[in-house]
């Protein structure tokens, strides 16, 4: 018999001096260690050491390298204190930091105009999210005059739900600018004109996952919004099937793993929004390493090609090239399409099963679009490694004498090669670990108990048949009809040419009105303009009246 045992780990707390104290409210300027910042943390390190080991040689003709490895370990102290804040403040103060620093390594090869404009995309949809952050910070010390995860967490049930709900939505709104959630999604993609360690540490592995770590970091407001936690799954839902379908029909390499970053993202929300936090971080630590193996993989086929192009079409035939990127991106896919035995299917699959589990009419929904979401991200894993590694040649073959291997990279995609196939076999100490600071509900018995087999294996077995079919389809009938439904997700169902029209041309005439009549008009005439021009007039009708009187 097996004896089960927990063991407590009691938080440890370094305060390193008092930010703000005034009256009742105190904001400490300090770092907190507990099991769930230590679960996000191991990957987050790992991940971090991997990219910069792989960054010293993708990057060695950089004349610029040494400003771009710095850059990355800045990012990774300010991740560090994003993580192990123990107040809202602190937390912000990370969460800011990161996102000036992905504007610098997005916009780090600063001569090319699409690197630049992705790198403002990036900071400005995320400025909108830290907008909602700031104004739930300032709920926070109005009505709890407190900041603090421990105090919030103590008052929260005595708190108005019409507090919780706004308190709720603003996280969210937060969250879903800087995890990538449909609506706020647009700049992931054009992020991709970084360079690829950037894709792998920033977009794969840590920045993106600090909007899941803010909605679990909050949980106990959520509880107590389930109005909202309604809304939150199906916000997760929604984004993992669009995303999904965009990356069924993208050739850009990197796209496409961004497109699935955004999916598993989606996937932690689900979790999230049937209260299932453990399973949440749980997918969060596992995810981060074989997608960043992805990216990574990608990058070295990218930096074998001598014209640098990210099109999948123009690839083909490189695993005879290119062995061990194509075993990487073999392993950390089929993590990614969750195969039985390997990491991904531990923390992915126990999610898509939860939602049935839940047997609420939105569980049965959103376990039928998690499914279809699971069966693209096959079909699109299948399809970067077939265009990639198995198709027929498609460049000249003056690109193909230059092709090779990069010892400075194999290493660190070995690391993460080992850590995608095993890191899901302990999944009981991780889950149990973190369950400690984090609620646990009971869905995953229901699921290990009461569900029929064929609803377990349904995303294994669509997921395999469909993506093998795909396959087929490429290799003996492949021709492009080119729809309507086709041009719909290949210009990612016209997202941005909606935001452009709708939002940000409206908010730009907005401003060039406000600017003509209230900035150099208004406030100038009331302003320093009126007044020294008033006092000019004033001095010289006051000589004028002197003048008058002498005369």
């Amino acid at each position: 018999m097996q004896l089960l045992y927990y063991f407590y780990e009691e938080t440890s707390y370094i305060t390193i001096g008092s930010w703000i104290s005034i009256g009742n409210l105190s904001i400490p300027f300090g770092l907190a260690l507990d099991s769930l910042a230590m679960s996000v943390m191991i990957p987050v390190g790992i991940v971090t050491l991997c990219v910069l080991l792989y960054a010293v040689t993708y990057m060695s003709h950089d004349p610029n390298r040494n400003r771009f490895l710095i850059i990355l370990s800045v990012f990774a102290i300010f991740m560090s204190i994003l993580v192990l804040s123990d107040n809202y403040l602190m937390l912000f103060i990370g969460w800011e930091f990161v996102g000036v620093i992905s504007y610098l390594l997005i916009s780090f090869w600063s001569t090319r105009i699409a690197a630049m404009k992705a790198a403002l995309s990036a900071v400005l949809l995320n400025r909108m999210g830290d907008t909602f952050l700031v104004v739930a910070l300032g709920l926070l010390i109005n009505y709890y005059s407190a900041v603090d995860y421990e105090t919030i967490i103590l008052l929260s049930p005595y708190m108005n739900t019409l507090l919780l709900n706004i308190l709720s939505l603003l996280f969210l709104l937060a969250a879903t600018a800087k995890s990538a959630q449909l609506g706020l999604h647009g700049w992931l993609l054009q992020a991709m004109e970084g360079p690829t360690p950037v894709s792998a540490l920033l977009h794969a592995a840590t920045m993106v996952c600090a909007g899941v770590y803010l909605l679990v970091r909050s949980y106990i407001i959520l509880e107590y919004s389930p109005t909202l936690l309604l809304g939150i799954a199906w916000l997760g839902g929604l984004t993992t099937l669009v995303s999904g379908l965009i990356a069924l029909v993208t050739n850009d390499i990197k796209r496409v793993i961004a497109l699935s970053t955004m999916s598993q993202l989606s996937i932690m929300v689900l979790a999230i929004g049937i209260s299932s936090y453990d399973l949440a971080i749980y997918h969060l630590y596992c995810h981060a390493f074989f997608k960043a193996l992805l990216f990574m993989g990608a990058g070295s086929v990218i930096h074998s090609m001598i014209s640098e192009t990210q099109d999948m079409r123009k690839y083909g035939g490189l695993i005879s090239y290119l062995p061990f990127s194509y075993t990487a991106i073999l392993i950390a896919s089929l993590s990614l399409m969750a195969i039985p035995g390997l990491t991904g299917y531990y923390s992915k699959d126990i999610i898509i099963e939860s939602l049935y589990g839940t047997y609420t009419l939105s569980g049965y929904i959103l376990y039928y679009i998690a499914v279809g979401s699971a069966t693209l991200t096959s079909m699109y894993s299948l399809r970067v490694i077939y265009l990639t590694f198995l198709n027929n040649p498609q460049s000249n073959k003056n690109s193909y004498n230059y092709i090779h291997e990069n010892i400075g990279m194999i290493i660190p995609m070995l690391i993460l090669v080992i850590y995608s196939i095993f890191i899901g076999w302990y999944r009981d100490d991780v889950i149990s670990h973190f369950s400690l600071t984090l609620p646990v509900n009971n869905n995953f018995i229901e699921v290990e108990y009461t569900l029929p087999y064929y609803i377990k294996l349904m995303p294994l077995v669509l997921g395999l048949s469909l993506s093998i079919l795909l396959v087929a389809v490429y290799e003996f009938s492949y021709k492009l009809n080119k729809s309507a439904v086709h041009s719909y997700f290949s210009n990612r169902i016209y997202y941005d040419q909606l935001l452009n029209n709708v939002v940000i041309r409206k908010a730009l005439t907005l401003g060039g009105i406000m600017n003509t009549n209230i900035d150099q008009g208004l406030l100038k005439v009331l302003g320093p303009t009126g007044v020294s021009r008033a006092i000019t007039y004033i001095n010289v009708l006051f000589i004028l009246n002197i003048l008058y009187l002498f005369l």
